[in-house]
């Protein structure tokens, strides 16, 4: 019957009462141009913040956010600068240090105004012992029994099973936040209703439940609730009718006579939780600590790399590999006429006088916090520079630098090209832009940017051609200069066991692209023998180990200048610092 359907647009099912909450609501408004902000008089008591007016209000919130939540906060901030939410909403909750020197459990809700650019909601303190959504225990709640069953027994043996609701945020969006919390209401009842001996659910930071058991529960028994719950919210869903869709995705760590803080447990059922994410939602992940170990060591590279960039790029440098003429080179020499016409920088970093993590480890994190940007802009300082530099030697040395997706996506690489150019003095047509195909990026701008990069006078080359997304004629509408095959496609073509039919490949493309008017270069070139087998294909570049490995602007000098079309002087490759 109708009566008996689940109505999440009625009021909660349960939830902790505004006095037992000890909750307060505060108004606020964020002026994120001027990075100040205004907020009611009576939170200054509460929470530790100058006054109801300050300046530096992103620093200033930061610097008040518990450790452990600064990342979830900064997470937010940054969604909502790049435009990565489907919706203006900021909803975070975390905990912000008081005046006596503890921190309390807030809710921030606010609208992202970008006509004015402009954050104002509300900050709302929370009760320290219930949720006041769901009205259950919170994560203090959640140490102080982990604690005691560990003071009374030496050890604790269970389980955490962390929960995240997927598609809240669009549910917020679409429906209200009203619906929202009912949803999350309704999930945590769930929670309950699924409890086993020695288990219990908490609210815990973000839109996640924590079920806890420390009675020796099993992997196995959690596997057993997440199925359970999986099944209530199928039952939910069929109620309303599928109005509103939503899943679970979970995360589980299991652990025996274990004496380790509840924090670190946690940390690793949210990790559970967002490999899980990862997997795919609606998904289960159990807790392994080969990863586990590997996604520590990233947030340590995390780190390091942002120190590195305060420190005025301390640690970050471009290696350079060399860029043969492969119509100019005769196999049957053995090597010894060797055209050096260019060559592509490459990214390294490492502390001081430890070897150098290669662009394939460390590009990835930096597109993930957010300092590519800055990088990215480095890159083309440099590079252009050493362009610079070299073209004294030869001037028609070329310079390739590969472009991330994240520099197309998130900066102005048109304008960063343009200082590069203008402060280095370079040649323009001496430098080439490398991109990757990708589906990350909307084909229309990068036909725009593609345009503007030519105007300037830049040679744009399809780096990994045949590996992502494009097809010749495309390539050839953005009028791009050099088609690049990858290592694991050239590799196929001299070492597989389809060898010939991969060679018939290269050729098809080669000959397609010549009479488009664009070259090819051949990368992952190990061997003579890679070059006895590959120069009948006609390509018009060479790359590879077997021409040189990436190194130091120094060496790169020192074992290339007798290559290049004019004698270099002896002195040093390194390029002048610019500012």
């Amino acid at each position: 019957m109708e009566d008996n359907k689940t109505n999440i647009f009625k009021p909660k099912i349960f939830s902790a009462s505004v006095k037992d909450s000890g909750m307060n609501d505060f108004i606020f408004l964020t002026d994120l141009k001027q990075d100040t902000c205004s907020v009611s008089d009576e939170c200054v008591k509460h929470i530790k913040i100058p006054s109801s007016n300050f300046s530096n209000a992103i620093k200033t919130v930061s610097s008040i956010v518990h450790p452990d939540d600064s990342a979830l906060l900064s997470d937010c901030f940054r969604k909502l600068r790049n435009g990565e939410t489907s919706s203006n909403d900021f909803i975070v909750e975390c905990r912000f240090a008081t005046p006596d020197g503890n921190f309390v459990p807030v809710a921030i809700r606010a609208k992202y105004i970008p006509a004015l650019n402009i954050l104002t909601g509300t900050i709302k303190l929370k009760s320290s012992k219930r949720d006041d959504i769901t009205g259950l225990p919170l994560e203090a709640k959640m140490i102080s029994d982990y604690n005691a069953v560990r003071r009374q027994q030496g050890s604790v043996s269970g389980f955490i099973l962390a929960i995240r609701i997927e598609g809240l945020e669009h549910i917020n969006s679409n429906f209200g936040l009203e619906v929202g919390d009912n949803i999350f209401n309704i999930v945590a009842k769930a929670c309950v209703d699924a409890q086993i001996e020695n288990t219990r659910a908490y609210r815990i930071s973000g839109n996640k439940i924590a079920m806890l058991n420390v009675g020796g529960g099993t992997a196995t028994d959690a596997q057993g609730i997440y199925q359970a719950l999986k099944r209530r919210i199928g039952d939910i869903e069929f109620d309303l009718d599928y109005s509103v869709v939503f899943t679970i995705s979970a995360g589980i760590v299991a652990f025996i006579n274990d004496m380790s803080e509840l924090k670190d447990l946690i940390k690793k059922a949210d990790f559970s939780l967002s490999m899980g994410k990862k997997n795919g939602k609606n998904n289960l992940y159990f807790f392994n600590n080969s990863e586990y170990s590997k996604h520590i060591n990233r947030l340590d590279l995390h780190e390091k790399l942002r120190e590195s960039v305060k420190d005025n790029f301390r640690g970050f440098e471009i290696y350079y590999q060399p860029v043969i003429d492969a119509t100019e080179f005769d196999p049957k020499t053995g090597g010894q006429k060797v055209h050096v016409i260019g060559a592509e920088a490459l990214l390294r970093w490492g502390p001081p006088n430890s070897e150098k993590i290669p662009a394939n480890q460390v590009i990835p994190v930096l597109e993930e916090t957010g300092l590519m940007a800055p990088v990215g802009r480095w890159i083309l300082m440099k590079a252009f520079n050493q362009c610079h530099i070299w073209n004294q030697f030869d001037k028609n040395f070329h310079m390739s630098v590969n472009l991330s997706y994240v520099q197309l996506e998130r900066s102005d690489i048109l304008f960063d090209v343009q200082c590069a150019l203008e402060k280095t003095k370079v040649n323009p047509e001496n430098i080439t832009l490398e991109i990757t195909e990708s589906g990350y990026i909307d084909h229309d701008e990068l036909q725009r940017l593609f345009d503007e990069l030519h105007k300037l006078r830049i040679n744009i080359d399809i780096d990994d051609f045949g590996t992502g997304y494009s097809n010749l004629r495309y390539i050839q509408n953005l009028h791009a200069n050099t088609l690049k095959l990858d290592y694991s496609f050239v590799q196929k073509a001299v070492k597989g066991k389809d060898g010939d039919s991969e060679r018939r490949v290269i050729e098809h493309i080669i000959n397609m692209a010549h009479d488009l008017g664009m070259k090819v270069c051949l990368e992952g070139i190990e061997s003579e023998n890679d070059v006895e087998i590959l120069s009948k294909l006609r390509p018009d570049k060479f790359q590879g180990f077997f021409f040189g490995k990436p190194v130091s602007s120094y060496a790169f000098l020192d074992k290339n200048k007798q290559y290049f079309r004019d004698n270099a002087p002896q002195q040093s490759g390194e390029p002048e610092e610019i500012s």
